[in-house]
């Protein structure tokens, strides 16, 4: 096994522990439906499986308390202090949408990606870890919306905004092509560029995400296994698949650890790049070493397989 880790795909709103985001909404007055600790626990913890849609919703809570400059500060560096300490990540990226913690235009933007950035820098001077933002766009959003999260992407590029992505629940409204000039002007400004897509979405997706623009890295990416083509294509261009087992079967994407096996095995077979992340080390109780622990005692992995994909993760990863 490694001595440290790499994560690469890990959410804001699934970085926090319950006393931290109990603490912190009693801190800024926000009222709670749970009066109870110990129910609060299980409003923004899965420790069973559930679904897609359902996983989702729970990022409505954790979103919320963070909607501030000073709780987005706090929770950032708690993200990432937490995972060097609890599971010796020491290269961490964090990814978040500004606007889902601005409270509808309440507070202001650039602020509150300046307090997940001191919130970052903090952390990084306090333990010994490489880290970065990643902002997000939403298949919600008009194209418009996420234009905006684009530029201010593209202007804290020289603060420690390294990526941009997209995420989000599915949408009918929502198409590849709107999100293109947004990777432009993310693309110009040096971003690394990485897409949420191939989770629960089919491969044809996948490859219009990879046609038209050409990512970096891939979020998930695991229905790519359905297309052999497109996986031979992902493994010439070397895109970068982000895999979250744990987190793909907590949300029934994957339906237990012998299909995670088999779309590993296939991703192998087709030399496709791809990392082990934790996705919501918080909310789904995992940090990347145990993940890894969990895919070797399985069989799924080998020990010589974790340290090839941790040295993917770190020539992958967008911090410079």
């Amino acid at each position: 096994m490694v001595a440290s880790f790499v994560d690469l795909h890990l959410h804001l709103g699934a970085s926090s522990t319950p006393h931290f985001l109990w603490e912190l909404a009693h801190e800024q007055g926000i009222r709670l439906a749970e009066k109870d600790y110990f129910s609060f626990i299980n409003s923004i913890t899965i420790r069973e499986k559930t679904t897609y849609d359902k996983y989702l919703k729970f990022f409505d809570l954790t979103e919320l308390i963070q909607s501030s400059t000073y709780a987005i500060e706090k929770a950032t560096h708690e993200a990432i202090s937490r995972q060097y300490r609890k599971g010796k990540v020491t290269t961490v990226e964090v990814r978040f949408n500004p606007m889902l913690r601005n409270r509808g235009g309440e507070q202001d933007l650039d602020k509150i990606i300046f307090g997940a950035i001191v919130g970052m820098k903090k952390a990084c001077l306090e333990y010994p870890v490489r880290a970065g933002l990643i902002l997000m766009m939403d298949r919600r959003f008009p194209k418009e919306k996420n234009l905006i999260i684009a530029k201010k992407a593209a202007r804290f590029a020289v603060e420690g905004v390294v990526g941009l992505d997209i995420g989000g629940p599915l949408t009918k409204t929502f198409r590849v092509e709107d999100i293109i000039e947004p990777v432009r002007i993310g693309r110009k400004a040096g971003l690394g560029i990485t897409v949420h897509t191939g989770e629960v979405t089919p491969p044809e997706e996948i490859r219009q995400v990879v046609k038209l623009l050409a990512p970096d890295r891939i979020g998930h990416g695991i229905r790519s296994v359905r297309d052999p083509k497109l996986l031979d294509h992902l493994a010439k261009a070397r895109i970068v698949l982000e895999v979250c087992p744990m987190s793909n079967i907590q949300t029934s994407a994957v339906k237990n650890w012998e299909e995670m096996g088999k779309i590993i095995d296939t991703l192998k077979r087709h030399s496709v790049l791809f990392t082990i992340n934790s996705d919501g080390p918080e909310l789904l109780g995992t940090t990347v070493a145990e993940e890894f622990e969990t895919l070797i005692e399985k069989g799924i992995l080998t020990d010589d397989d974790a340290s090839a994909c941790t040295r993917v993760a770190k020539e992958a990863t967008f911090i410079r």
